[in-house]
């Protein structure tokens, strides 16, 4: 017992904790949508939501991964971070309401209402990465239970009112992430909550840094938005139901993915002072732990699914056990790059990680390859993910850091906040 409770009390443990508890807040939700909505209403709920995403992950390479490298005790710094936050939320939110009404995916009213969830998903997940670079992991699963319970009252509420559409669920999102967020904050400590400075920011030092994360940061989820736009733009939204209701099922193989990863960024940082040698082999054994970890649950999950995926879709719509597998295999390919992105970060190799990364857009090729095939070769796409990730992990391996091993006295630059974890 005494083994546990000290394996529990690891930040490892708490980074994925809470990404645990992020992502199950988010697949309460997914199921929600696929038993009420139906597969075409999935869809739909799940390109917005996955918009949503990305939009985060601008802020999140930007600011969070900033705020985590750069020294945020510097009034400049601190204030630039400040600025950039509210700054790209706003402009998110107003971007992701003008979209939605044009669309006409949703009425004016609900359009304005999902701009100012953008805003506050965005917020959040800043006040999140806050937490992580501070040490307290084990805070974040406070702040999704507030969110779940939220977003669920929300659901309840409107279902009281009316059948769900929607537009119930932009509500619950906002009320969700609202909420979350103010938990956050509250859970901050009181030094590093974002209260000021805002004058003078250093804007350029932090656009600098974060700029290219940013970018780094939108790949995935721009890889999985333009996967929902192509299959739903050749197939229909009825057919890339079945795929993201696979996609979610399998979403605990990225959980642990994600939740791994927002740990592996401090604690690079906290032993940068470490020869580059030994801060290679450590990205490798993570490499090869992850991968191991991620594809144990992805054949326990493809184990399961005909127990587990009626639960899923209420038996409206199958599961395809191809996507199943398909995304288990992109989770694993995943888990091998996130390593070295983060060690080659840390060392401000971020705009080479970028150049590289777009080797996962061939991917895209495999993708469109399959949408003119015949039968339901579009259930296969999720695997075609799989392959770009591969690639750019042997690449940023070979080209960034190996490069670094041979270069004497090799020590990241500018990293002036070790976190001790």
């Amino acid at each position: 017992m005494p083994r546990l409770v000290g394996v529990l009390r690891r930040p490892a443990a708490g980074a994925v904790a809470g990404q645990v508890t992020q992502a199950g807040a988010a697949l309460v939700l997914q199921v929600a949508a696929a038993r009420t909505l139906g597969a075409a209403g999935l869809a739909t709920f799940s390109l917005v939501y996955g918009a949503i995403v990305l939009a985060t992950a601008v802020v999140s390479g930007l600011v969070g991964d900033s705020l985590t490298v750069l020294d945020r005790a510097d009034p400049g710094t601190r204030a630039a971070l400040h600025v950039w936050a509210v700054a790209v939320a706003t402009a998110a939110g107003v971007v992701g309401a003008v979209l939605v009404a044009v669309t006409g995916l949703l009425p004016l009213w609900a359009a304005v209402l999902l701009g100012c969830a953008v805003t506050a998903f965005v917020l959040e997940d800043v006040l999140r990465r806050l937490l992580m670079a501070t040490g307290r992991f084990w805070s974040l699963p406070f702040v999704d239970a507030a969110s779940l319970v939220l977003a669920l009252l929300a659901l309840v509420a409107c279902a009281a009112a009316g059948r769900l559409s929607l537009a119930s669920f932009v509500i619950a999102l906002l009320v969700g992430q609202a909420g979350a967020g103010a938990v956050a904050w509250l859970l901050a400590p009181s030094a590093e909550r974002p209260t000021g400075p805002w004058r003078s920011p250093a804007l350029a030092q932090v656009l600098d840094f974060g700029f290219w994360r940013a970018a780094g940061q939108t790949v995935r989820p721009a890889l999985l938005t333009a996967l929902r736009l192509l299959v739903v733009g050749v197939a229909g939204a009825a057919a890339y139901g079945p795929i993201e209701a696979a996609r979610v099922y399998t979403a605990p193989t990225l959980i642990v993915v994600t939740g791994l990863g927002s740990y592996l960024l401090p604690h690079f940082v906290s032993i940068a002072g470490r020869p580059a040698a030994a801060l290679v082999r450590n990205a490798d054994r993570a490499a090869g732990a992850l991968a191991a970890g991620v594809a144990v649950i992805a054949v326990v999950l493809f184990a399961l699914l005909p127990l587990l995926a009626p639960l899923l879709t209420g038996g409206d719509f199958p599961v395809p056990v191809s996507s199943v597998a398909g995304w288990g295999a992109y989770a694993v390919a995943s888990a091998v790059l996130l390593p070295y992105s983060g060690l080659a970060t840390v060392y401000r190799r971020q705009r080479r990680v970028l150049a590289l990364r777009t080797l996962e857009f061939v991917s895209m090729a495999a993708v469109g390859v399959l949408l003119v095939l015949p039968g339901r070769a579009e259930l296969w796409t999720p695997l075609a993910l799989a392959v770009g990730p591969l690639l750019t992990a042997v690449a940023v391996r070979s080209m960034v850091l190996r490069p670094l091993v041979r270069e004497p006295a090799s020590t990241p630059a500018g990293v002036e906040v070790p976190i001790g974890l």
